[in-house]
């Protein structure tokens, strides 16, 4: 009884729902409890929040002050939800979640024409039940909107392979505004997911379809002009561009020793982490071809096919000689991944047998995903992880309440900490000094490590409030001028 249960798993439309319902929910939750103070989250919110406060609409700062590494576009997604909803949590997230739900129903859509009845439970599940997709989700970061845009591109070809007529113009122009979202989202690395795969598809493929992966040269050309005109304009206006741009964030990916404090990762770094991070899928995707010489023949002979495996395979070849490696910038060779496996088990005539490796693949991922993220949430509640969020609200709180509480913060290691206390910029130890024997503010946040050694430490009245002292963070300190705190007695 139990073997059936799993063969009729992949086929049960309320089993269906049950696991996309899942994968919805560990997506939604699966940073909380919210903050900025890790995986450079605070970059990527600052965006936003500096154009709110009276920022450039087309260039933007880090909150140390120096030249935002990433295009705007996601940044720009942000404000009309703040706008619309007065949250600054709900604004930085919202747009990465609503490009996983459209990223979901595109492959669900996608699985079912692979293997119908089957295809779309299996998609989703492999796209949501691992320990990739629910962190990224609502991570303030632009990877889930960027292989959102570079998924398009892909599916728009495979569409295009499959039916095997001409690129048509509306396809065309979708195509178009996802190359050029993608470039405003996180600049070129979409040719790194794209072009390898078209190639390795135009050589290996029958001539009547290698000509279908192409879209048209304007499609191409064109979002890269508009790119380039935006770069251009932030090397005239800003002389800080081409060292923070072009160099630091673009020419380091290939030369590790422009960023020196970067960990060396080896060649094969991809691999075992994406095995581990894609289980139980991955596991399948290596043993489904192994055993059966119908899925292998498949893989050659069908286009569609030969497409998933040059998509998915060549982003991930070429991202593996790029010397810079980070797990989350593979993210986008994920949903082609998703799509190969539909169509492996579409491939495979092995009966029962499949289908019972389906169902118990989706119980281990959803057991195994599920059980990850809950017990994370749980913990990083039980040991308050956005401890700096709750401290920076409370600082501003108490600052607010005396008369003339302007408050100031000196830089620390924790770049999200401004935000969370209403600031925009933090400060300099000397210049918070001069402000404090001014009397310009009542209140200061500073990091225990910039009061050792510093004047400030002979000036300040004891502390009003502070945070925990914790391994990964600074442990920070509110001041409050004494004039004010007598004030308000």
């Amino acid at each position: 009884m139990g073997v059936q249960f799993f063969q009729n798993l992949p086929e049960s439309l309320r089993a269906k729902w049950i696991f996309v319902g899942l994968v919805v929910v560990l997506c939604a939750i699966g940073n909380l409890p919210w903050h900025l103070d890790n995986y450079d989250q605070a970059k990527q919110a600052f965006v936003a929040y500096e154009i709110q406060n009276g920022g450039d609409i087309w260039f933007q700062h880090t909150p140390r002050g120096r030249t935002a590494s990433k295009p705007p576009l996601a940044g720009w997604f942000s404000l009309p939800v703040y706008w619309a909803s007065g949250s600054w949590d709900f604004a930085w997230r919202l747009p990465g979640f609503v490009c996983f739900l459209v990223l979901l129903g595109i492959l669900m859509k996608e699985g079912e024409r692979l293997l119908p009845g089957v295809g779309s439970t299996l998609a989703a599940c492999a796209f949501g039940l691992n320990l990739l997709t629910p962190r990224i989700a609502t991570l303030v970061r632009t990877d889930m909107m960027l292989t959102l845009w570079i998924t398009i591109c892909g599916w728009l070809i495979l569409r295009k392979i499959r039916d095997g007529m001409p690129w048509r113009k509306g396809e065309q122009w979708a195509f178009f505004a996802a190359m050029t979202a993608a470039l405003f989202t996180k600049g070129p690395i979409l040719y790194a997911f794209l072009l390898p795969g078209m190639i390795a598809f135009a050589l290996l493929a029958t001539k009547p379809h290698r000509k279908l992966v192409w879209s048209g040269w304007w499609t191409w050309v064109l979002p890269l002009g508009l790119f380039l005109l935006w770069g251009v304009a932030g090397l005239l206006s800003n002389p800080e561009f081409y060292e923070e741009i072009v160099v630091r964030e673009f020419f380091s990916r290939f030369d590790q020793d422009i960023r020196s404090h970067e960990t060396r990762q080896p060649i094969w770094f991809y691999f075992p982490h994406l095995l581990h991070k894609f289980l139980p899928w991955s596991l399948l995707l290596l043993v489904i071809p192994a055993l059966s010489k119908n899925v292998r023949t498949s893989l050659r002979q069908r286009p569609e096919a030969l497409w998933l495996v040059c998509w998915a395979l060549g982003g991930l070849l070429l991202m593996t000689f790029v010397p810079s490696k980070r797990v989350d910038r593979i993210f986008p060779v994920i949903p082609p991944f998703c799509l190969l496996f539909v169509a492996m088990v579409a491939a495979c005539q092995c009966g029962k047998k499949i289908r019972l490796w389906c169902g118990m693949a989706m119980v281990a991922g959803g057991l195994f995903a599920g059980s990850y993220f809950l017990g994370i949430v749980w913990i990083g509640y039980k040991n308050q992880t956005n401890e700096l969020v709750q401290f920076g609200h409370q600082a501003a709180t108490l600052a607010a309440q005396h008369d003339q509480g302007r408050l100031e913060i000196v830089d620390g290691r924790d770049e999200g900490l401004a935000m969370y206390a209403g600031k925009l910029f933090a400060i300099h130890p000397n210049r918070a000094l001069r402000f404090w024997k001014d009397a310009q503010i009542d209140a200061l946040i500073i990091p225990e490590r910039r009061l050792k050694d510093h004047e400030l430490a002979s000036v300040l009245p004891p502390p009003s409030l502070s945070t925990n002292i914790r391994p990964s963070t600074d442990r920070y300190f509110l001041f409050l001028r004494p004039e004010a705190t007598e004030n308000e007695d």
